[in-house]
């Protein structure tokens, strides 16, 4: 029987962008967490992203069993993997790796190992992967630890500074990781030097006063609570699946849903 929710962090980090650059992720469990990272004396912010992403997943096809994995959620503040693993890659293969303007994709090596990633998981581990955006340095404790390795392993090619990688219990862990952050809707991509049409400008208004809303959802499928901002990532999150799923307007309706739920 299936046991484990795999709740993966990952961030990236680069000095000069390109310049020296390092990556970090978080793959936890219930009763355990282990710290992944590492660095590159010359790379870009993106590239890391992608590696600790990438990392993260590796470390699941090759610790864990079909008999084990229930769902892997994936955290990150990287817009450019979220997109591109979902979407984009799609295009691009088809095109035989040239993105939209028929120029070749930037990083398609890392591209095709992480495409080839998702599929193991897929096949070895017979589980989908949940990719969620989370703001970077906006309090996520999972995204703020692997930021914290991100960095410090940027260092080590320049500075004498290490970081040690915790590999453990996960109740003895420096935060409680069976809190889960909101789950927001991925941003869009601007173009460098791209002005503000009125229609993204209204996109804009739309996204911000949806944050502010006091209400939010939650959900629960595969073992694995997720709260969101709107119902229409609420429903990406529950269509098509057995799940729980309801609105929620302040913590007390929400504790008395948690406590409904078993949870």
């Amino acid at each position: 029987m299936k046991s484990k929710n795999v709740i993966i962090y990952c961030d990236g980090a680069c000095s000069g962008n390109p310049g020296p650059g390092g990556w970090g992720s978080l793959v936890v469990t219930s009763d355990l967490v282990a710290e992944l990272g590492g660095g590159a004396s010359a790379t870009t912010n993106n590239r890391m992203e992608m590696t600790a992403a990438l990392a993260a997943l590796a470390y699941c096809v090759k610790n864990y069993s079909a008999d084990d994995i229930k769902n892997i959620q994936v955290f990150t503040d990287s817009v450019y993997v979220i997109r591109g693993i979902t979407q984009w890659i799609f295009g691009w293969k088809k095109r035989g790796w040239k993105n939209a303007a028929n120029e070749a994709v930037s990083n398609q090596d890392i591209w095709e190992q992480l495409d080839k990633m998702v599929l193991d998981v897929k096949n070895k581990l017979n589980t989908e992967i949940n990719w969620n955006f989370v703001k970077g340095h906006s309090g996520v404790a999972g995204n703020e630890r692997c930021d914290e390795i991100a960095v410090a392993y940027s260092k080590i090619s320049t500075k004498n500074t290490t970081i040690d990688l915790y590999k453990g219990a996960a109740n003895a862990y420096i935060f409680d990781v069976n809190t889960l952050p909101e789950s927001r809707g991925v941003p869009e991509m601007k173009k460098k030097n791209e002005k503000k049409s009125e229609g993204d400008k209204k996109q804009s208004i739309k996204i911000n006063s949806t944050t502010k809303s006091p209400a939010w959802y939650l959900s629960y499928v595969n073992g694995v609570l997720s709260k969101h901002a709107t119902w229409r990532e609420c429903e990406a999150v529950v269509k098509g699946r057995p799940a729980k799923f309801k609105k929620v307007t302040n913590l007390a309706e929400e504790a008395a849903i948690k406590k409904s739920w078993g949870l």
